[in-house]
């Protein structure tokens, strides 16, 4: 088709409405759902789709969203919850630290927030983690930076590439991938994203970067979630091999990297939890028991994956498989397992799971508007005609569609500060140029618009300020650490795909 005047402005209308976004958002102070509702109409309305059909673009696009992703987003929450009020995230710390031992924490910390993120989203994820982070920098007199950027890159990498996180699941679905393969490329590029922007990163930034936890953070955090004595006993074991320059090796600038606090009394391990409940009451789960639980719903979506790909089921039995690896069943048989690992059998009363439960609902609700607003968002892109547009300017520009993702939801993120939404926006403009790839060229489409969603977190993002409050940085010291990980992990995952879409 020959480029016309029309198509000039519909790629126009997408900086128009970015830029709608960015100053309602970070100058109006309006909330993100708003911003996105307010930027989907205005894109419907000056494409000359017509107000009605603003209106049904916007509402279409939210309720589909919500329908296939809001319902896995649900299930994560309280997954995630049963797992850390249980004590099960205390024992893979302790577990793994007694393993690694205290050279490599870095290594272990990285791998517990790759475990701990794959059944959760990022800001829960990281609110979780933030307590054992603290933790083991007072107990193996550690600074802050050297555990807390390593938890960070585990869950921001596992949150940006692998299934079933609520942004790779809207990439899944635009592009019509298969889920189980998605998630098969998906730890493959992972591994080496999460070494890159963990361990290594980490080496070479926390001397140069000024970090200490304010009080406030610290009483928040190390009193809510009182370490168990498993991870008492273990963390002390790591003190006592550190060695005496691990910490004289930082130049004197970095003196205040440290969490300084370590004359602060420990919480005890009985201490009060919510409700008024004594943690003794509760027995901690065995390592084993926690990260098979964690593991179950990777597992299924696996099996169904092989059988998708080798083709070695049938019948009943291929009926089953498909059931069970459908990423809503998976996350539920997990849930189902949970309630007895992480609650009946290790003590806690029925009344004590309702309530755990019900905590599980209250911090999800924030990202569940959002991604349905960023649904509407995408429909009203698509129905806009801007995504036959895009196409073909990428046509005359001959950018590959795999960098045309990357690309486009690179561009949202640095926009819109959420990688969810970035994801769930640019895969509403890339999907229908993606409908006729083969299974494996449409994961790693998928994973390319997860990997430019991590691109360039910066001041419009709601983790960086999380990221700064909790660990005490300035935002110069933010921008040097959270900005320069997720950039650095973004472009790690992008030559990682860029590498297996020439052997796929």
């Amino acid at each position: 088709m020959a480029w016309t005047g029309h198509d000039t402005w519909l790629l126009a209308l997408v900086g128009i409405s970015i830029a709608v976004v960015v100053l309602l958002i970070s100058w109006a102070k309006l909330h993100a759902f708003l911003a996105l509702m307010v930027s989907a109409l205005t894109v419907s309305v000056l494409s000359g789709a017509g107000v009605e059909k603003a209106a049904d673009s916007f509402t279409t696009g939210l309720g589909n969203i919500m329908g296939k992703v809001g319902i896995l987003i649900v299930l994560g929450a309280v997954l995630g919850r049963l797992m850390a009020d249980s004590g099960g995230i205390d024992q893979i710390v302790a577990t793994l630290t007694r393993v690694a031992g205290p050279k490599r924490l870095p290594w272990a910390v990285t791998a517990i927030a790759c475990i701990v993120g794959l059944p959760m989203f990022f800001e829960v994820g990281f609110v979780m983690l933030v307590p054992l982070v603290l933790q083991i920098a007072r107990r193996a007199d550690y600074p802050v930076l050297r555990v807390g950027i390593p938890a960070m890159a585990g869950l921001a990498t596992v949150h940006a590439l692998v299934p079933p996180h609520p942004g790779v699941l809207v990439a899944v679905n635009a592009v019509h991938a298969d889920i189980g393969l998605t998630l098969v490329y998906g730890l493959i590029v992972a591994v080496p994203c999460a070494i890159v922007v963990g361990p290594l990163f980490t080496a070479y930034i926390w001397p140069r970067v000024g970090a200490r936890v304010p009080d406030s953070a610290l009483a928040a955090f190390t009193t809510a979630a009182p370490t168990s004595a498993a991870v008492t006993a273990a963390l002390d074991h790591a003190r006592s091999h550190v060695q005496a320059g691990a910490r004289a090796s930082a130049p004197a600038s970095a003196a205040s990297t440290g969490v300084a606090v370590t004359d602060r009394p420990e919480a005890p391990t009985d201490a009060v939890r919510e409700e008024g409940e004594p943690r003794s009451r509760r027995r901690t789960p065995r390592f084993s028991v926690t990260v098979g639980t964690i593991l179950l719903p990777i597992a299924l979506m696996m099996l169904k994956a092989s059988c998708d790909t080798f083709h070695w089921a049938h019948g009943a039995l291929l009926t089953t498989v498909e059931f069970l690896g459908t990423p809503m069943i998976s996350l539920l048989a997990a849930i189902v397992v949970a309630l007895f690992a992480f609650g009946w059998a290790v003590g806690s009363s029925r009344r004590e799971v309702q309530e755990t439960l019900s905590r599980s609902f209250p911090p999800i609700a924030g990202v569940l508007v959002i991604v349905g607003a960023g649904g509407g968002y995408s429909a009203a892109l698509q129905d806009s005609g801007i995504n036959a547009a895009i196409g073909e300017a990428a046509q005359h520009l001959h950018i590959s569609l795999l960098l045309l993702a990357w690309l486009v939801a690179a561009l949202m993120r640095t926009a819109t500060g959420s990688g969810t939404v970035a994801t769930v926006a640019a895969a509403g403009i890339v999907g229908p140029l993606a409908q006729h790839l083969d299974s494996p060229h449409a994961a790693l489409v998928a994973l390319a618009l997860g990997s430019g969603a991590a691109f360039l977190g910066h001041v419009n993002d709601a983790s960086f300020w999380m990221f700064k409050e909790y660990f005490g940085l300035s935002v110069g010291g933010t921008l040097r650490t959270w900005t320069v990980s997720h950039t650095l992990l973004s472009l790690t995952s992008l030559g990682v795909i860029l590498l297996l879409n020439t052997v796929v």
